[in-house]
C-alpha cells in the first residue's frame, strides 16, 4: 500500500507534534516494510531515517500566505500524481479534493480551537473554525490521541463513535529513567541550572500558563527555582517579562529549546516536572517526565489525568493557592517523591510509540477500529488505561 503523510511538522524539531510524527513514522517504516510512504510537505522537512521504504515530495518554493492553497491546489495533484492509497494528516491537513479516489485519516492532537480559542492569535482561530471543520469533514477515519480529545470530537463537533480510534501516543527512546550521573551533571553545569530546581517543559504561550506556575515560584521562597524548557511562541511578550523577572530575583531560569539529551538531563535531575497547562490533547511531556523517573504535578485538566493516572499529584487549573499547597506538600515529603518516581516510569511504560504505529497502520489499512488483544474497539475504552 503506498500511504501519503502530511509530514509538515518535520519541520518544527522540538514541538509536541514534530515528535509524534518523527517517532510514529520510524516505528511504522520499520514495522511496515512492504507499505511506501510518501512524505508531502510545503517547506523542507527533516526525515528520521536515512533510507528505507520512503520518498519526500516537496511543494514549489512558492510561499504561499496561508496553508489553505497548498491544501486546496498543490497537495490533491500530488497525491493523485503519486497514486496513494490512503493519506494520513495531522490536524488540519489532509487533501480537501480529490483528483483520484484517495482514503483520508486524520490524527487529531488536540481541539484548543474550540476549548481555549482566547489562547489563539486570529489567523489561528479562523483556522481552526474553517480549515480543521473541513478536514474533519474530508476524513474517512478520525484518529485522536487520547479519549478527552475523542469525546471533545463528538460532542464539539459531531463526529461519529465508529468513525472514532482513540489510539494513545509513547514516549521516545531516548527518555529514560536510566541514569548516568556523570552525564547528567554535566549537561546540568553546561546549562547553568542550580543544583536544587523544579522544571516545566512547553512553548512559552497562554495556553501553557507558566504565569501561575511563576507566580507561586515568586511568592513563596521556600520553593527551588524553576527551570523553563521550551521554544517562544505566540503571544508570548507578557510571559518573556515575567520570566525575565524571576530570572533577576534568582527564582527561574529561561533555556529555551533544548535537544532530547539535555532534556532526559533535565528530567531524571529535577525534584518535580510542574505541568500548568490549561488544556492538552495529550499532554507529551508528563508522559516524557514520568518516564524519566520525575515526579509530575500539573494541572487537573483535559487529558492530563488520562495520561498521568495515579502516577501524578494534580492542581485546579488558574490557580496559585492550590498549585502552592500541592508543591509544598510534595516537596515536604521525600517518601511519596520516591514512590511517584516509581509509578511514574510503570505508568510511562504503559505507552508505546511501537503499539501506536501498529495501531495507527491498523486504521490506515482500511479498519474503522484498530483493536485490542480482547477484541474490543478502543472507543469502548474510552476513559480507561491505555494498559
Amino acid at each position: 500500500m503506498r500511504i501519503g503523510v502530511d509530514a509538515i511538522a518535520l519541520d518544527a524539531a522540538g514541538a509536541g507534534v514534530s515528535r509524534y510524527v518523527r517517532e510514529i513514522l520510524v516505528a511504522m517504516m520499520a514495522g511496515s516494510p512492504d507499505d511506501e510512504f510518501v512524505l508531502y510537505s510545503w517547506q523542507p522537512i527533516h526525515v528520521p531515517v536515512a533510507s528505507g521504504n520512503w520518498r519526500t515530495r516537496v511543494g514549489r518554493a512558492a510561499r504561499y500566505s496561508a496553508p489553505g492553497r497548498w491544501l486546496r491546489d498543490t497537495l490533491p495533484r500530488m497525491v493523485a500524481e503519486d497514486n496513494v492509497d490512503v493519506f494520513w494528516g495531522q490536524n488540519t491537513v489532509v487533501p480537501l479534493r480529490l483528483l483520484r479516489p484517495c482514503r483520508r485519516v486524520l490524527t487529531v492532537h488536540d481541539v484548543s480551537g474550540f476549548v481555549v480559542p482566547y489562547t489563539m492569535e486570529l489567523a489561528g482561530r479562523t483556522s481552526w473554525h474553517f480549515d480543521f471543520r473541513a478536514a474533519i469533514r474530508a476524513a474517512d477515519a478520525t484518529i485522536a490521541v487520547s479519549a478527552a480529545t475523542a469525546r471533545l470530537l463528538w460532542r464539539l463537533l459531531g463526529v461519529p463513535c465508529e468513525r472514532i480510534a482513540v489510539i494513545y501516543e509513547g514516549c521516545s527512546n531516548r527518555l529514560t529513567a536510566t541514569k548516568t550521573a556523570d552525564a547528567d551533571r554535566d549537561v546540568i553545569a553546561r546549562l547553568g541550572v542550580p543544583g536544587e530546581f523544579l522544571l516545566t517543559v512547553g512553548t512559552l504561550e497562554p495556553r501553557k500558563d507558566h504565569a501561575t506556575l511563576l507566580e507561586v515560584i515568586r511568592s513563596e521562597s521556600c520553593f527551588p527555582p524553576v527551570v523553563i524548557a521550551g521554544a517562544v511562541g505566540w503571544n508570548s511578550r507578557r510571559i518573556l517579562k515575567l520570566v525575565r523577572e524571576a530570572e533577576r530575583d534568582g527564582r527561574a531560569l529561561y533555556l529555551g529549546r533544548v535537544n532530547d539529551d539535555e532534556l532526559a538531563a533535565l528530567y531524571r535531575s529535577a525534584r518535580v516536572m510542574v505541568y500548568p497547562s490549561l488544556y492538552e490533547g495529550f499532554g507529551l511531556p508528563v508522559l516524557e517526565a514520568m518516564a524519566c523517573g520525575c515526579p509530575v504535578l500539573c494541572s487537573w485538566s483535559s487529558s492530563m489525568p488520562e495520561v498521568g493516572g495515579r502516577a501524578a499529584c494534580y492542581f485546579r487549573p488558574r490557580n496559585p493557592r492550590d498549585l502552592a499547597e500541592k508543591l509544598k506538600s510534595l516537596l515536604g515529603d521525600d517518601r511519596r517523591l520516591g514512590d511517584m518516581r516509581s509509578q511514574g516510569v510503570a505508568r510511562a511504560a504503559m505507552f508505546s510509540f511501537g503499539r501506536a504505529a501498529e495501531e495507527t497502520l491498523h486504521v490506515l489499512h482500511g479498519s474503522t477500529q484498530p483493536r485490542r488483544p480482547g477484541g474490543r474497539p478502543l472507543w469502548a475504552a474510552v476513559g480507561e488505561s491505555p494498559g
